[in-house]
């Protein structure tokens, strides 16, 4: 009998030691962080010397907390591309002939040209000054965003916004970096305009968010110092690149506006590169690099500084872009009405299982009744596949209850903050419970996870509640990373998003316009006839459509609506015209919630 009880209790003892063993594999472990980052953490008195370059300069590009050795590794394949990271639709457009989102083309070239400068492009807005602040990182990124958006819309940003408002434990002009404008941006605090919130003054609340940042591509580390096809072809594609580089007062040329640092890491600085030359001369440099060759950068240190504001750094600098570049994309912010987050400092850390692929989820309560079209999340591999869930009538504590009611499969060749519109509009109602869950792989990378966690001297305002963000091995059972496993990463969140918006509204189309004529006895009168059809493409719910015309013949630039007709009616005649009367017209779409949609244009 004794033999029997001792068994049994060796059993128990087991099963419950693999009980805990398996428990306790399930815990996600934290990726490594940056060794720098780290060090400024330990010593603050390197903040101050991050402020000012040798010779007295203002830089402020500081550490993230992101270790991205795995971004140096040899990319897998597919990934070397940028062509579907901003080539995404707008999910909707709202008014007429207002802010268009620029769709720019891929650049797909077997090689680049040997010159390449978007001074002559009509993609670059003035140089600005940084003056004595340490924020560099700030006019780099806005160097990056406004170009994106050239030639069509010409904006001036107010970087005082984004380094009074980034809610890090940086002081405005301590410096800063591309992972707290990422968490500014795609938050909704920005952008807001120059003279909203002028350089430099006091902080100001309250302005309107001009443009909403939806999408930023980081780019990798180069491989080398030829590594440079990414670089070119997101110039080439999207605008100016933010950038890294360390600047000393020695290695500058100021004859020739030529940089090469070939041993110094001190002065880290952030720049937006605008070009390149293959064939700029070597000798230029005050130190002999292996080859010719440069990338054209625009500072911010004002226009008396370098070439009017612009210098070239060398193909071989031993540290330029040695960091995360990024593109950052702006559209209208009419595209999405309504965020749902919990990480307003965006991405902090990566938690994993020790694996390429990981589950994490939210669970949002719906605070009116505008539909879900979109989710965003953020990747970390140089290739990254996803599996996204959108669940209704969740119960608490479970993000994959409830009833499953859109699905969207898709992969990301960059890392980078993301988008995702859903094939479906999710129809919500006010007070109800949905989650968002993710399942993503990122290749070479065994933390996937996104997440915003307190980070003393960094992050440390970050809080969460329980019930909001949940992370799994498999997707089935789930662990809520605020009160988990005693606590461990208490006040964190998964960086995951989710945008609530109405169903794209696109203009009529097949549109033409006829010229008719009516003989009277004293006078011959002129009709431009204009046909259309309804846009098989609307899910939208069209309930009429306007007509705008302007003069062709004059000064003035301006639509004027002359006309509303049913969405049953597709012909109207603009009658009474004379002979020398040649007009351009724009036909929209309008829905049942008054938006409408950019105009379908046609002239005579």
């Amino acid at each position: 009998m004794k033999k029997k009880v001792v068994l049994i209790s060796i059993l128990t003892f087991a099963f419950s030691f693999f009980a805990w063993l398996s428990e306790t594999d399930q815990i996600p472990s934290v990726a490594p962080m940056n060794e720098e980052f780290l060090k400024y953490q330990k010593e603050p008195i390197l903040f101050l010397l991050a402020r000012y370059s040798d010779d007295g300069h203002p830089l402020g590009l500081l550490p993230s907390p992101h270790d991205i050795s795995h971004l140096k590794m040899p990319r897998p394949s597919g990934a070397t591309t940028l062509a579907t990271l901003f080539e995404r639709p707008s999910s909707k457009t709202d008014g007429f002939l207002r802010d268009r989102i620029k769709s720019f083309p891929r650049i797909a070239r077997e090689s680049f040209p040997s010159f390449y400068d978007l001074r002559t492009q009509n993609k670059l807005t003035a140089v600005k000054n940084q003056a004595s602040c340490g924020s560099c990182w700030a006019f780099a990124t806005y160097g990056s965003l406004e170009s994106f958006l050239l030639p069509s819309e010409n904006w001036d940003f107010s970087e005082q916004n984004l380094i009074d408002e980034h809610e890090f434990d940086y002081e405005p002009c301590e410096g800063g970096q591309i992972y707290m404008s990422t968490a500014y941006l795609s938050r909704w605090s920005g952008p807001l305009k120059e003279e909203d919130d002028p350089y430099i003054y006091s902080a100001s609340l309250g302005f309107t968010v001009r443009k909403h940042v939806q999408d930023v591509a980081f780019i990798p580390p180069r491989l080398d110092y030829l590594d440079n096809d990414l670089i070119k072809e997101a110039i080439m594609s999207h605008g100016a690149l933010y950038s890294s580089m360390y600047y000393k007062n020695s290695f500058y040329n100021p004859t020739y506006q030529a940089y090469y640092n070939n041993s110094t890491r001190e002065g880290a600085h952030a720049v937006a590169v605008v070009g390149w030359d293959d064939d700029f001369d070597k000798n230029k440099f005050n130190i002999l690099p292996p080859g010719n060759g440069a990338f054209i950068v625009k500072n911010s240190w004002g226009t008396n500084w370098g070439q009017n504001g612009y210098f070239y750094i060398s193909y071989y600098d031993e540290f330029f872009a040695s960091g995360a570049s990024a593109l950052f994309k702006g559209e209208t912010p009419t595209n999405y009405e309504i965020v749902y987050q919990y990480d307003p400092l965006g991405w902090v850390s990566s938690l994993g299982y020790g694996a390429e692929t990981a589950w994490f989820a939210n669970i949002f309560v719906a605070s009116s009744n505008i539909p879900l079209t979109a989710i965003g999340f953020y990747a970390a591999s140089t290739l990254n596949s996803y599996d996204v869930f959108v669940y209704t009538d969740v119960s608490d504590g479970q993000p994959r209850s409830g009833t499953l009611v859109s699905a969207k499969s898709g992969t990301l060749t960059s890392p980078g903050y993301f988008t995702i519109p859903l094939d479906n509009a999710v129809p919500l109602k006010f007070n109800q419970k949905f989650s968002v869950a993710v399942r993503l792989s990122a290749v070479n990378y065994n933390y996937p996870i996104p997440c915003e966690k307190p980070v003393q001297n960094y992050s440390s305002k970050a809080v969460a509640n329980a019930g909001e963000s949940f992370v799994s091995y498999d997707g089935i059972s789930w662990n809520d990373l605020h009160t988990s496993w005693d606590g461990r990463y208490r006040n964190s969140n998964v960086c995951l998003k989710a945008y609530a918006g109405y169903p794209p509204l696109y203009p009529p189309s097949n549109v033409k316009l006829q010229r008719l004529e009516n003989n009277f006895v004293f006078f011959k009168e002129y009709i431009n006839r204009l046909t259309w059809q309804a846009n098989p493409q609307n899910k939208a719910n069209v309930v009429m459509y306007r007509i705008y015309r302007k003069d062709r013949g004059t000064a003035d630039k301006t639509f004027q609506l002359i006309a509303e007709v049913s969405s049953s009616v597709f012909t109207y005649d603009d009658t009474g015209l004379k002979k020398t009367d040649f007009y351009s017209y724009g036909l929209t779409a309008v829905d049942d919630y008054d938006r409408e949609s950019e105009p379908a244009i046609i002239s005579n």
